[in-house]
């Protein structure tokens, strides 16, 4: 099996559970390749499997935007040129038998599927259909119906809810539904070490996390409740502006941009509860994380990922995607201490399906069955 995959340098869920997946594969006796294209010389962010070969292409596309238009698109014609190649050198030696893409790209997803006589490709949907190829710009519409076309000719899309997978199948013969795998379910609880008034946020700092609604959600109560904090722990290309937000609304004692953090469990573990506030999602991992450690979510029911994890009322609480609703809801989670105890250690329960041992199994045979 091979693995296409821009790089594993970045601490996010998708890299999370690509590791996850390449790991255990390869521990039941698969052959499993990783092959990235902008790695170049930095590090996993994940420990990788030893017996897993790892290969960069050293097309990092991301470079050329510094360049002017002319430039840019020579060394993009240049960068998808030599990404085909490599790729098929690689292929035309090892003869995999399925390619697998957890992400899809504009720039090269027409390369990958160039070796769809060679290899069966499996493509995964890790964000959602409604954000990737629906709307934007007139440019932006062209470029996602080229790119749709090309997945159109993968051997197996697999989504990651019910919801993604149906907007996929109006166009995709072969469509699968696999979650995500919790990369850690605690087998005990340091429920005394909960820390007394602090909710968490976990997420890339970007737009699509939306924190600047969470941030104006908690504005709204803060006043009333000045022993409550959020610590919002990730890195993103919103930082600064979130951290001006924070100033401006006088919360700088009151919310903290924690950074990345390399146990987010004893972070969990720490908090009363957790909110989550996307646009959008291809699944939710930071929720059943948070819930495997024994903490109710307040989310936006945003496609897609949250309503299949969370039973409203029951294992969280699941609000409209503004800011007002989000505030309700949290405002509800801070003063119904003794529900919200107990919806904690129900969604714990809950999420037991999402263990590893249930969900990897799931992951192989999608990945065999396009073989078969």
């Amino acid at each position: 099996m091979v693995f296409v995959f821009s790089s594993i340098a970045n601490k996010s869920g998708t890299e999370r559970t690509l590791t996850d997946k390449i790991n255990y594969l390869a521990s039941i006796g698969h052959e499993v390749t990783i092959i990235t294209y902008e790695q170049g010389g930095h590090p996993y962010a994940f420990p990788v499997d030893e017996k897993v070969q790892c290969l960069d292409l050293g097309c990092r596309y991301f470079t050329i935007y510094k360049y002017f238009l002319l430039k840019r698109l020579w060394w993009g014609w240049k960068m998808k040129r030599c990404f085909k190649k490599e790729l098929h050198l690689y292929v035309d030696r090892y003869h995999p038998d399925v390619i697998i893409t957890p992400t899809y790209t504009w720039e090269y997803m027409n390369e990958i599927m160039s070796l769809k006589h060679k290899s069966c490709v499996v493509v995964e949907s890790h964000t959602a259909f409604l954000h990737d190829m629906i709307g934007g710009t007139l440019l932006e519409r062209i470029r996602k119906q080229i790119l749709l076309r090309s997945i159109m000719k993968s051997d197996l899309l697999i989504a990651l809810t019910n919801s993604d997978a149906d907007s996929w199948k109006q166009y995709i013969r072969n469509v699968a539904t696999v979650s995500n795998p919790l990369t850690f379910y605690p087998e005990t609880l340091s429920l005394p070490s909960k820390e007394k008034g602090r909710i968490i946020a976990v997420g890339r700092l970007e737009s699509q996390k939306r924190f600047d609604r969470l941030i104006i959600a908690f504005s709204l109560i803060a006043h009333k409740y000045p022993s409550w904090y959020i610590d919002i722990y990730g890195e993103g290309n919103e930082k600064e502006a979130l951290q001006r937000q924070i100033e401006e609304k006088g919360l700088g004692k009151q919310i903290f941009l924690k950074g990345v953090t390399s146990n987010v469990y004893s972070e969990y573990e720490r908090s009363q509860f957790l909110v989550f506030s996307s646009d959008y999602e291809g699944f939710g991992l930071v929720l059943i994380e948070a819930m495997a450690c024994g903490l109710p979510c307040v989310s936006t029911d945003c496609p897609c990922g949250p309503s299949e994890i969370i039973e409203d009322c029951k294992t969280g609480l699941l609000a409209k995607m503004d800011a007002k609703d989000l505030s309700f809801k949290m405002e509800w989670m801070i003063t119904h201490e003794k529900e919200r105890k107990e919806m904690g250690i129900k969604a714990r329960q809950s999420v037991v399906r999402y263990k590893k041992e249930n969900v990897m199994k799931e992951w192989e045979r999608a990945y065999l069955s396009v073989i078969s």
